[in-house]
């Protein structure tokens, strides 16, 4: 153990000058949480605090234009039913070189499905943003990026990867993502599209619309995506669509009132282990949430918020009793 102690503080001592070279941030938010209602006995009334995200980040840059990144990130389990420690993950890893108005990224790097929406929306740390929430694929996945300019009012992304997100691949299958983005305030249009192989000629199509306007004192967000996955053209398919809005009002530089409604169309095989908010697997549901965002100090948020999910009965299946989650939710980052 000694020995071991001893080339961890070497390890540091030696990278000690290329740490000050580079620059450290981090992030972390989570809630104190209560389970008003829902349709899983074993989770109503749960409560207690909770990291949903801590980043812990290094950047450094070899020259103005070849940069990396290595992120970790750790959360507390989400389940309801583990009691684990928080166990750190690599987030990304890559190498990036910028040419010209371009960027191009090797190594574990953020995919465009929701990169941009995420933004837009500025609250992550209260919820996940619709296609990370019930999803529709992965923040992150490792392979060859591309970013920058088509015309000064036309970005785009597009990414080449495994389709494994932070994972190892095991397989010989490859997923691609584009990503277009019209800037023309105070318009913000993003196309998004990706394509997934998979096993037994099995495949992955996302097709995905978002419609930004930020405006002076509100923001509006319009998102609608079309979630296809199975085997050739066969009506076995797993079909979904979503569809989601959102509003966040600054009322001041230290209040923004919060409004999101989704509405999810079909029912969803992939959401019923959620973490944080389990799902119905079974029924086509709107799920709300509404909260008010405190900003103390720059880069401190409280935010109180309620989240709710209203089912539908769908063929023979019955509705499921509502959910309705209440948090305090906060956040804090620095850099």
């Amino acid at each position: 153990m000694q020995n071991i102690k001893k080339t961890i503080f070497l390890l540091l001592f030696l990278t000690l000058p290329l740490f000050s070279q580079g620059s450290i941030s981090g992030l972390m938010f989570g809630d104190f949480y209560y389970v008003i209602s829902h349709h899983d006995s074993l989770v109503e009334g749960k409560n207690g605090f909770w990291f949903r995200r801590i980043y812990f980040t290094y950047d450094y840059k070899f020259t103005e234009n070849v940069f990396t990144r290595l992120r970790f990130e750790m959360n507390s389990p989400g389940d309801f039913k583990t009691s684990g420690k928080l166990i750190p993950y690599v987030k990304d890893a890559y190498i990036g070189a910028k040419f010209g108005k371009n960027t191009g990224y090797f190594g574990i790097s953020p995919t465009p499905t929701w990169e941009f929406i995420e933004n837009f929306w500025g609250y992550r740390a209260v919820e996940k943003t619709p296609g990370d929430l019930y999803k529709a694929g992965s923040s992150r996945d490792f392979g060859i990026a591309l970013k920058g300019e088509i015309l000064p009012f036309i970005s785009y992304h597009f990414l080449f990867g495994n389709g494994e997100g932070i994972k190892s691949e095991i397989n010989t299958y490859k997923k691609e993502y584009l990503s277009i983005l019209f800037k023309k305030e105070p318009i913000f249009l993003e196309i998004y599209a990706d394509y997934a192989d998979g096993k037994k000629k099995e495949d992955t199509k996302v097709y995905q619309v978002f419609l930004g306007l930020p405006l002076e004192k509100i923001i509006f967000g319009f998102q609608y995506y079309n979630y296809d996955k199975g085997q050739g053209e066969g009506k076995d398919r797993i079909k979904i669509d979503v569809f989601s809005s959102f509003v966040n009002l600054n009322v001041s530089e230290k209040i923004t009132f919060l409004l999101r409604v989704d509405r999810m169309a079909d029912p969803n095989p992939f959401i019923k282990n959620v973490d944080y908010i389990p799902f119905s697997e079974k029924n086509p549901f709107y799920f709300g949430l509404i909260g008010v965002d405190f900003k103390p100090l720059k880069g401190i948020s409280i935010i109180p918020n309620f989240e709710f999910v209203i089912y539908e009965k769908y063929k023979e299946n019955e509705a499921p009793k509502n959910t309705l989650i209440g948090k305090l939710t906060f956040s804090y980052n620095w850099r």
